[in-house]
């Protein structure tokens, strides 16, 4: 079986969408599936000839494209793509799609009209295409996305208590509550429980980066920028306890959520509308930094016994877990060459 991997961004450009189509292809390719990776510089629409030239030259027995992704830029040749070779079988990981505004809506027509088989990240954007496309054809597929962290390799020991949140240095993505929560934790007295923050500063945010490396030093937040994806394992896997306070609730598509699961963390975080059940029971629910500190401290503090947790956290784990996914995809590709 060869796939022709279709990506308008690949490492090393920053670009979590890149991110996790190489480490799909490297997961199929160790089930033996043979890979083609499409690269472009060029996917303006009047490029659509070379990008022909270029599916042909593959000789792909299916076309997957992985949409959205920094290096389309607003190009709608990517959707083109079940056109342009209509005898190959075409599928597309639609990420994110519920972030588009309306008039972006003819970009995923043809997905909707041509393309055999569509993959999404979770239910609720699945449920938004399929209400915008009624009359879609071909089939749909939830598979959650893997971590672009690895499970760490060093047998590392969890300290009890130590709390720590991973992410990107970007207002409004939880930091500000992690902040608060160690305000709560130090006013307490709990001067000794270990914080930590681990990420790396975003282009244009350096003053919120800035005030980070103020609040952390003055709250005792062991402070790490800039790892590499085993190392960050390996912090992860230090730790007990992970805060991730996502604005509008934890779901299937949060990749430092499943760096923290993988990784043997019991996560906090905030339950939404989106929040599937799985997610729910491998989790512990706090909508504010104030009710998360109430985890640490009072007569609603997290008991010592927190076995009933393992289960739900070795499963949600588990289907972040590459081989697992990679496996999910073979099995779409074979249906979809057995149509």
């Amino acid at each position: 079986m060869k796939i022709a991997m279709i990506c308008g961004s690949w490492p090393p450009e920053r670009c979590g969408i890149g991110d996790y189509s190489e480490a799909l292809c490297r997961a199929l390719e160790v089930q033996n599936v043979e890979i083609i990776r499409i690269r472009r510089d060029n996917w303006h629409l009047t490029s659509a000839l070379s990008y022909r030239a270029q599916l042909r030259a593959s000789r792909a027995d299916i076309h997957h494209v992985q949409y959205p992704a920094v290096g389309y830029g607003r190009s709608i040749l990517p959707a083109l793509t079940p056109y342009l070779l209509s005898s190959v079988p075409s599928a597309v990981t639609l990420h994110e799609y519920e972030i588009f505004k309306a008039y972006r809506k003819p970009w995923f027509a043809p997905y909707a009209r041509k393309s055999l088989t569509r993959i999404f990240s979770r239910t609720a954007e699945r449920d938004a295409f399929a209400a915008a496309f009624p009359r879609r054809v071909g089939t749909d597929h939830i598979l959650p996305i893997g971590s672009n962290i690895p499970v760490a390799t060093t047998d590392a020991s969890r300290e009890k208590g130590s709390i720590v949140f991973f992410g990107l240095f970007w207002p409004g993505k939880g930091l500000e509550d992690f902040l608060e929560l160690a305000r709560l934790l130090r006013a307490n007295g709990q001067s000794h429980r270990r914080l930590s923050i681990l990420g790396a500063p975003v282009a244009g945010q350096e003053a919120f980066a800035a005030h980070l490396r103020k609040e952390t030093g003055r709250l005792a937040i062991d402070l790490h920028e800039g790892l590499p994806a085993d190392e960050v394992a390996t912090f992860l896997s230090k730790h007990e306890y992970a805060y991730l306070p996502f604005p509008d609730g934890a779901d299937e598509r949060r990749g430092t959520l499943a760096a923290a699961l993988v990784n043997g963390c019991i996560p906090i975080t905030r339950h939404g509308p989106a929040t599937p059940d799985w997610l729910k029971a491998a989790t512990l629910p706090a909508d504010t930094p104030l009710s998360a500190s109430v985890l640490f401290s009072g007569p609603t503090a997290v008991v010592s016994d927190k076995s009933y947790l393992e289960k739900p956290i070795a499963a949600a784990a588990a289907r972040y877990d590459w081989a697992e996914i990679a496996q999910k995809h073979i099995e779409i590709y074979e249906t979809l060459l057995n149509e």
